[in-house]
């Protein structure tokens, strides 16, 4: 095998590209990229040696990077990484060996030649590529995350979006910390404390635009919500000011809104009167497409830069580690070009887009004095396992947990809070047979099951979705038969929200395909929108339907009229299966770790990849993974080699933004 692959890659660009596609290191979409650009350009003569240097560009640009060096032995480093994990990924899928693929001395030479004979082509005439050195060393960009690249650059340096900071005095940071207490029950006070950091945000925020980044259980949204609150106060002018709230995603937005929503319930009586708080009330969310308005016919947004948006508007963004560098250019451009406030919200250390660029890390390593950083968590206090595990991801001193080897035990997942299990299925990755393997899953998974998720069916069977609030004595209901509706629907909803098994992968023994399967065996079904209380997730967006990629429900009513039982607030909304394409929704008892992001749940199982090195293994991934739990247990499914590896590899993404 390794032979014919090596003659594929030495020969033409076609067979180069099958080689790549082979390895689901490149898609048609990059082919008919490279189709375009040669069309655009006839009277230049693409070399193979370029063409297969372009097809290695996208398959990197198809993994959120914005550039490529086009220094030979940094770009065969960069390579390096992601053809030895496609290998692994190979791996995991078949009997394969590793020594059965091309190593990467394999593409030292086309790497070489490619970048020569590009650097030898006149730079002007490559659109829609551009060449440009950022310290003295060449990079390749696509245009259009070049222009970008530049937009946020020219933002970022403009004193009129992001100062280089404020002081505040110990007498500020006082005042807005009795400003705040005023404002909340004398209840709420046993409980709810601003810590300094909070304060600082919130003091700052009255005098210049900022970004609060912090990890989960920070306080992110609580800080806006006073920030907000203490800013209209302090200057009344802006209480005529448009308030926009936003994020990257429709699950996103809905967060951000109920979290806010949330800050109410600290709130005096006289302070809920406040027409402060009316107007927090009534702000209304989006996301980032919504708020610019996305014309699909065009392909652009309604608010541009010739068309940007009003004057006197205050704008907050959360969840800015998913905005990629396109959409991110794209809002600042639409920026009023004065009288307007911004506060972006996000956490470096989760997962970045899925598209490109990584802007939140790349805006906070620039060093700007607009940024507050929030580190105490409310979710995890100084004495919680998940919590200092958290902590100890991002401090690579830190020791290592011990793995045991699996035991069939009931007693993982005991009443007690803040339980951490480490399993490994085998001694070592070598010794684990995919047979052994499969026994060992299906051992921990009907313990899972019949822990977590036994009582999802018989409880979901108890729901009716065709009665409300207004019509329940319309249909036989008492006002008792009604409360216990209700109490049904929470129960079964915390059911459901309790426990959530997590991967890194989608396919293989570990990925959540087969998990996904094997759960629906153990609970005796074939078709997960066939029976009550199965666990469902949109992968798309039903903008008709107000519904957004990353919904999760529950089956209810399967028998008469199956629908999707799913929470908005506090209240309950039911879908009938029929308006749902299928296509649109995926069994969601285990999900992906980057579909978690965002999301919390009690009880968490995470299987990280079998083997170390697996382009999947990254410290993004572990840390979003594991801080999706809330309280109770986390149980990682892994081998100590691979927990390192995840812990010790950084997912870096080329995007060449300076200032």
């Amino acid at each position: 095998m390794k032979e014919e692959m090596l003659k594929y890659l030495l020969g033409s660009a076609e067979n180069f590209y099958s080689v790549l596609q082979e390895m689901k290191a490149s898609t048609a979409l990059n082919k008919k990229l490279l189709d375009f650009v040669e069309i655009l350009h006839p009277d230049i003569e693409y070399s193979h040696s370029i063409k297969k240097l372009l097809l290695i560009f996208f398959s990197l640009s198809n993994d959120g990077n914005t550039c490529i060096s086009l220094n030979p032995n940094n770009l065969l480093k960069k390579w390096e990484t992601k053809w030895n994990g496609l290998i692994l990924q190979q791996l995991s899928y078949s009997e394969l060996k590793e020594s059965d693929f091309p190593s990467i001395e394999d593409f030292r030479e086309i790497i070489n030649c490619g970048c020569r004979e590009l650097l030898s082509l006149d730079a002007k005439n490559l659109e829609p590529l551009v060449i440009e050195k950022i310290n003295n060393e060449p990079f390749l960009f696509a245009k259009k995350y070049f222009d970008a690249k530049k937009n946020i650059e020219n933002c970022f340096s403009n004193p009129n979006i992001f100062s280089d900071g404020c002081d505040t005095t110990p007498k500020e940071l006082e005042n807005t910390a009795n400003k705040i207490e005023s404002l909340i029950t004398q209840q709420a006070k046993s409980f709810f404390k601003l810590k300094p950091a909070q304060i600082e945000a919130i003091t700052r925020g009255e005098k210049q635009n900022l970004i609060i980044t912090g990890g989960p259980g920070t306080g992110k949204t609580t800080v806006v919500f006073f920030l907000l609150w203490n800013l209209l106060q302090s200057k009344p002018e802006l209480q005529q000011w448009d308030i926009y709230f936003t994020a990257p995603s429709g699950k996103a937005a809905d967060r951000l809104r109920e979290s806010l929503e949330e800050c109410k319930n600290l709130l005096s009586e006289e302070s809920l009167k406040e027409p402060t708080t009316q107007k927090l009330s009534q702000i209304e969310k989006s996301t980032l497409h919504g708020l610019l308005k996305f014309q699909p016919r065009e392909n652009t947004f309604t608010y541009r830069k010739n068309n940007p948006f009003p004057e006197k508007s205050i704008f907050v963004i959360d969840e800015a580690s998913m905005i990629d560098i396109a959409l991110f250019s794209s809002f600042l451009e639409a920026l009023p070009k004065k009288d307007f406030r911004l506060f972006i919200l996000g956490d470096k250390d989760q997962l970045p887009s899925v598209d490109a660029g990584a802007v939140l890390g790349e805006l906070l390593d620039l060093g700007k004095k607009c940024v507050v950083r929030l580190t105490e968590s409310n979710r995890f206090n100084d004495n919680s396992e998940i919590g200092r595990l958290a902590k100890s991801i991002q401090d690579l001193n830190a020791p290592l947990p011990h793995f045991s080897t699996w035991e069939n035990s009931t007693n993982l997942w005991p009443k007690e809070n803040d339980v951490i299990n480490f399993i490994r299925l085998a001694e070592k990755e070598s010794d684990l047979k995919k047979k052994d393997e499969e026994e060992k899953l299906q051992e921990i998974l009907e313990l899972w099951v019949n822990k977590f998720y036994k009582n999802l069916t018989p409880v979901a069977e108890k729901i009716h979705s065709s009665i409300n609030e207004k019509n329940f004595s319309e249909n036989g209901f008492s006002e008792n038969d009604w409360e216990q509706e209700v109490k049904n629907r929470h129960s079964l909803w915390e059911i459901a929200e309790s426990a959530r098994i997590l991967s890194a992968e989608k396919r293989g023994l570990r990925g959540i395909e087969n998990i996904n399967k094997m759960i629906l065996n153990i609970l005796k079904q074939k078709n997960p929108f066939s029976f009550n209380g199965s666990l469902l997730m949109l992968n798309k967006n039903l903008n008709f339907l107000n519904l957004q990629n990353g919904d999760s429900g529950i089956i209810v009513n399967a028998k008469t009229q199956p629908s999707l039982m799913l929470k908005r607030k506090n209240d309950f909304l039911f879908f009938p299966l029929f308006q749902l394409p299928t296509d649109y929704l995926q069994s969601a008892f285990a999900i992906t770790i980057h579909k978690s992001q965002g999301s919390g749940y009690k009880n968490i199982m995470m299987f990280l990849p079998k083997y170390s090195g697996h382009p999947l293994l990254n410290r993004q991934i572990l840390y979003t993974g594991i801080t999706r739990t809330k309280k109770e247990s986390l149980t990682i499914i892994a081998f100590h080699e691979t927990f390192k590896s995840a812990k010790e590899t950084l997912i870096q993404r080329d995007s060449g933004i300076t200032i």
